[in-house]
């Protein structure tokens, strides 16, 4: 299983934890540390159907992935983790994750929330009143199983920053590379290592 993760304290942890429970298992399998304490398991397929075949972070955000709470004992967890492995043996290569189902004005809503729109634009655009827009953006929330609308942002912002993404795409130039001594797997874009180094200098 790959670990993918902003923690690395988080990814040594899960990378002891995961050689105690199969030095051997499958790298079709990822654990994504998403920013608010949950990680996420899935397939490595799942992952890259959403990242490269023209859906988003809001195709993401509203797929039922197995999730789990970071502060999860070290005993439950393992026994968790070796629950998703027995689940997923068999379905490694498959991308057909449950959708959490929003309505099209709670997804006009999200959206409109990711692209930082204050709620005073929000209301105008969509010609509904504050207190329709607040309904609506409780509802997604609790749909999504996130607790605020600075929680989903700070969501946001780990899934743009892991992943290379500039306007919801992954850049042209990004690459994935694993770690040679761990199951820690990072993104990594040329033009951005590029802009660093300049930054450097």
């Amino acid at each position: 299983m790959y670990i993918i993760s902003q923690d690395s304290y988080f990814v040594l942890g899960m990378d002891n934890l995961l050689r105690n429970i199969n030095p051997h298992v499958t790298h079709a399998l990822v654990a994504f540390d998403r920013g608010d304490g949950k990680v996420i398991f899935c397939s490595m397929g799942s992952l890259l159907s959403v990242l490269n075949e023209g859906m988003d972070f809001q195709s993401f955000i509203c797929m039922r992935y197995y999730k789990l709470d970071k502060s999860t004992p070290v005993n439950l967890l393992q026994n968790e983790i070796q629950r998703f492995f027995r689940i997923m043996k068999d379905n490694e290569l498959t991308h057909h994750f449950r959708k959490i189902r929003l309505s099209d004005v709670e997804y006009k809503i999200l959206v409109k929330f990711l692209d930082l729109q204050s709620n005073e634009y929000v209301c105008q655009s969509l010609h509904l009143s504050r207190k329709v827009v607040s309904n609506y953006k409780n509802m997604v929330l609790r749909k999504l199983g996130i607790n605020s609308l600075a929680e989903l942002i700070h969501i946001y912002n780990t899934w743009n920053d892991c992943f290379c993404l500039v306007d919801g795409k992954m850049m042209p130039d990004a690459k994935f590379l694993p770690h040679m001594e761990s199951n820690e797997l990072t993104v990594v874009a040329q033009s951005s290592s590029l802009r660093s180094t300049q930054m450097a200098s």
